[in-house]
C-alpha cells in the first residue's frame, strides 16, 4: 500500500496511498514540460505527499529509465487541497511501484498538499466508536517531509498528533481524528513511512 485508505477514495486518492489503486480512472492529460522531469520539491511543513501511478506510455519523456513516463501530468484529484496544477514525475515512487508489481510498467507522479492539521482535544471519546449506529473508517498518508505544527511523540514526530481526514474518506467528517500509533509502527515496519489514523463515523440513513 502506498499512502491513504477510505471506503470513498477514487483511484487518484488511493494512489497516494495504495499501490493497488495504480491506474484506474480517467488518465489525466500528460504536460510537457521538461522542467517537470525533475525530482519532486521538498513538501513544506505541516503539507504531504500524494501520489497517482498508471500506465502511461506517451507525452515528453521523463529522465532515463523511463523515458516512456511523461514528464508531468495535469494534476489529478487527491485528498488534501494541492499545491500547484501538475504532478510532477517522480522517479523513486516509480521505483518502488514497479518494484511491488513487476514487470512493472507504471509511471507515477506526486505533489503537495496542505493537511487539515486539528486540535487533539477536538477528538471525540473513544474516536467515535461508542454505540451500534458507526462505521469504522481508516486513513493512511506520507509521512510530512518538513514536519508538522502538531508532531506526535518521538519517532512519530512527522505525523500530526490529530488531523480532520479528507471528505472523501469518511461517512460524516469529523473536526478531528487521532493518530493510530499501532496502525502506523505497523506500516512502519513494512518500510511505508506513512501516518495512520482511525475513527467511528455515524451510518449513514438507509444503511
Amino acid at each position: 500500500m502506498l499512502f491513504g485508505s477510505g471506503k470513498l477514495l477514487g483511484a487518484a486518492v488511493v494512489a497516494a496511498v495504495t499501490l493497488g489503486s495504480c491506474g484506474g480512472g480517467p488518465t489525466p492529460k500528460t504536460v510537457d514540460n521538461a522542467d517537470a522531469a525533475l525530482a519532486p520539491s521538498v513538501c513544506q511543513r505541516d503539507q504531504t505527499r500524494e501520489f497517482f501511478c498508471d500506465g502511461l506510455l506517451s507525452g515528453q519523456g521523463a529522465p532515463a529509465p523511463y523515458e516512456n513516463c511523461p514528464a508531468g501530468i495535469e494534476l489529478p484529484a487527491g485528498g488534501y487541497p494541492a499545491k500547484g496544477s501538475v504532478a510532477r514525475f517522480d522517479a523513486r515512487y516509480t521505483e518502488w511501484a514497479r518494484q511491488r508489481a513487476k514487470p512493472g510498467h507504471a509511471c507515477c507522479y506526486s505533489w503537495c498538499a496542505d493537511v487539515r492539521v486539528a486540535d487533539p482535544a477536538d477528538v471525540l471519546p473513544y474516536a467515535g466508536c461508542t454505540g451500534p449506529e458507526v462505521i469504522s473508517d481508516a486513513y493512511c498518508m506520507a509521512e510530512l517531509e518538513a514536519g508538522t505544527s502538531a508532531p506526535a511523540p518521538d519517532p512519530l514526530q512527522r505525523c500530526p498528533i490529530a488531523i480532520q481526514p479528507p471528505e472523501a474518506v469518511s461517512f460524516a467528517v469529523p473536526r478531528a481524528v487521532p493518530l493510530d500509533t499501532a496502525a502506523t509502527q505497523a506500516r512502519r515496519q513494512q518500510n511505508d513511512p506513512a501516518c495512520c489514523y482511525n475513527w467511528c463515523s455515524p451510518k449513514p440513513p438507509g444503511m
